[in-house]
């Protein structure tokens, strides 16, 4: 009561997440969930000073601030602008970071970078076509998906694997134990 945002630890770093921008409630799944990103990417593409990374659907910054440290440029696309807010908030420290507050089939389109790392955290709807189709023309050697809706995530998949992506690992990850949802992370190279 009183504040308008709330702070959210996850593997000791802060977030601030405002009343309007999404984070994830379960904060020990969160972090199984980073864990397992910082722990499996570097097995698929190796991360130094001179990665690029793209964060699409970036929220508050959680995965864009783990990273933060480990590449040379960021580039972070979200729509809600409660949390672009946050994201700026979460990351001020670092000045190798681009966020650009719109929708991802804006953005990805005309978007023009090679990165070398694509990290995609979408709503529960997946990822539009145009969106889709702006990450296949990117062209970036390692795609991670994750997804809170396995029916859109076999969709986009499905749609990616067309456009020359290879399925190479999927982990589910509990986050409401009892419940049907399920958090997964699908890690696509391209073939």
């Amino acid at each position: 009561a009183g504040s308008h945002t709330v702070e959210i630890q996850v593997l000791e770093k802060t977030f601030q997440v405002s009343a309007g921008s999404f984070f994830q409630v379960n904060t020990a799944m969160a972090e199984a969930l980073v864990k397992h990103l910082l722990d499996t990417i570097p097995q698929f593409h190796t991360i130094s000073p001179q990665t690029t990374l793209l964060d699409v659907y970036s929220g508050v910054g959680l995965f864009s601030a783990f990273f933060a440290d480990k590449v040379g440029r960021i580039i972070a696309i979200e729509s809600s602008p409660s949390a672009t807010e946050d994201f700026v908030v979460n990351l001020d420290a670092y000045d190798s970071i681009e966020l650009y507050e719109a929708t991802a089939e804006a953005v990805l389109p005309y978007l023009d970078v090679k990165p070398d790392i694509v990290l995609v955290d979408p709503p529960r709807s997946g990822i539009d076509r145009r969106a889709l189709d702006g990450l296949a023309r990117l062209n970036a050697p390692l795609l991670v998906y994750i997804s809170c809706d396995p029916a859109t995530l076999s969709r986009d998949v499905h749609r990616l694997t067309a456009a020359g992506y290879q399925l190479a690992q999927v982990t589910p990850f509990d986050m409401f134990p009892q419940t049907y949802h399920l958090e997964t992370m699908a890690i696509l190279q391209r073939g």
